[in-house]
């Protein structure tokens, strides 16, 4: 399957069908359908926090740039489509009939039991080629823990573990306040 042809077809789903991304042609299962699995509290309270503090962040800075919660794709390549658990991007705003981020510079993982592997393997690997993505934040619910990937020079990429505290992502210059994702354990 094309990354078009996901889009098409995942876009046809209702909601309760559950989630699902496109990786290498191939569609996987993100989340099972409602009522058979469902997300942990702290797994969505964690992405809710971190979206609000994103949201948070661009506002202070005033930057021309947009948070956006879980729910919006990633098109990664003409075979892999993602979905984040929120995402920046910057610029001009996404007409409301896409269906995918062209560019983001932000994208946010929160980690689940089911899908902690696909996130630091296959999914994270896809996150450090698109050519756009600046910073990968993996939020770990059940310590609270973050661990900041940013892009550095020649394809490197600078990990490090973000324990408590305010974070820095620059570009494009936010400064994202952690503390109520590091105070709810």
């Amino acid at each position: 399957m094309t990354a078009d042809e996901f889009l098409a077809w995942a876009e046809a789903l209702p909601r309760e069908a559950g989630g699902f991304e496109l990786m290498d042609g191939k569609v996987i299962v993100t989340r099972e359908p409602a009522g058979q699995q469902s997300e942990r509290s702290q797994h969505w309270e964690a992405k809710s926090v971190i979206y609000r503090a994103l949201h948070d962040a661009i506002k202070r800075a005033e930057l021309p740039c947009y948070a956006t919660p879980d729910g919006a794709s990633v098109k990664m390549a003409n075979d892999r489509v993602v979905g984040p658990d929120a995402l920046v991007y910057c610029g001009e705003r996404v007409p409301p009939d896409n269906l995918y981020v062209p560019n983001p510079i932000i994208v946010i993982e929160v980690l689940s039991p089911s899908t902690a592997k696909y996130v630091a393997t296959d999914k994270l690997l896809a996150y450090f080629n698109h050519p756009s993505i600046q910073h990968c934040l993996i939020v770990d619910p059940d310590k609270p823990l973050v661990i900041h990937h940013q892009r550095g020079t020649a394809d490197r990429w600078m990990t490090r573990i973000v324990p408590s505290g305010e974070l820095r992502l620059d570009p494009p210059g936010l400064d994202v306040d952690l503390t109520e994702l590091f105070e709810r354990n």
